[in-house]
């Protein structure tokens, strides 16, 4: 009878502001925050830092206010902090030129090498390879970037392993995941953070696509709250574009999974 009374005046003011306080309700309890001080990625730093991480790559760095709270949290760890934009690399260099463990490289990640034209807003923190569907406002600019395999950057700079990667392409980042797919399925990359939000539903990468690449390649996957993250299996109620952070673990790195499972 509840039902059916909610369905008879779904649309009268009561109901319509009840229902916007269920949808923001639904986005606070799943942590649609991009602030990483209190959406959980600075919990995860610091939980990763008690497994003397030796190697870091932060693939989409941007200014480089990830790579310093990573040095923070992590100050013997060498981390390769990769932005692809020129301008906005120029201020990355600038950012964290005291600090000698965080390396800049002007290259993005993507699945192939190649150069691509970039979208520029008005926000550093919005460039994308995708023309993104439903924005309230419009690219300022295109510009060329290069962009590489994570395979090669990898050869490229000797590392055998790295502990922690942290992709934030914002869209590309399960063609970046496909550029380390040789490292991912040998095991050589421990733990594996990506973003994942609106913006699927422009590059039709859906959360499934993710869960099914990593199981099959010997992880697994949790998505990242305020304290803890929450290993779980697929469900399609999980298929809600809050995003906004999850990780990937090698399924042998127990002690680490431990670690991010525990407040």
């Amino acid at each position: 009878m509840l039902k059916r009374a909610f369905k008879r005046n779904s649309h009268n003011a009561l109901f319509k502001g009840l229902a916007g306080f269920g949808r923001a309700l639904n986005r606070l309890y799943e942590n649609r925050n991009h602030d990483i001080h209190s959406n959980g990625e600075v919990t995860v730093l610091q939980k990763i830092a008690k497994m003397n991480p030796a190697v870091i790559i932060d693939g989409g760095a941007n200014v480089g206010k990830y790579a310093l709270m990573i040095q923070q949290h992590n100050p013997n760890s060498k981390i390769y902090a990769l932005e692809p934009v020129e301008s906005t690399f120029q201020q990355l260099k600038a950012n964290t030129q005291q600090h000698e463990s965080i390396i800049p490289i002007n290259k993005g990640l993507y699945k192939e090498n190649c150069t691509k034209e970039i979208n520029l807003f008005s926000s550093h923190t919005h460039s994308s390879i995708y023309d993104i569907e439903g924005l309230s406002y419009a690219p300022t600019d295109k510009v060329s970037i290069d962009l590489m395999r994570g395979d090669d950057f990898m050869a490229e700079q000797g590392l055998k392993e790295v502990d922690f990667l942290k992709i934030d392409v914002e869209g590309a980042e399960y063609d970046a995941l496909l550029g380390f797919e040789d490292n991912i399925k040998a095991g050589n990359i421990k733990a594996i953070q990506f973003e994942y939000g609106y913006i699927n539903i422009t590059t039709k990468k859906l959360l499934i696509d993710f869960h099914q690449f990593f199981e099959a390649h010997g992880y697994v996957l949790g998505k990242i709250f305020p304290k803890i993250v929450e290993f779980r299996k697929y469900e399609f109620k999980h298929e809600d574009f809050l995003g906004p952070n999850f990780i990937a673990v090698k399924k042998g790195e127990e002690a680490l999974i431990r670690a991010l499972s525990r407040k």
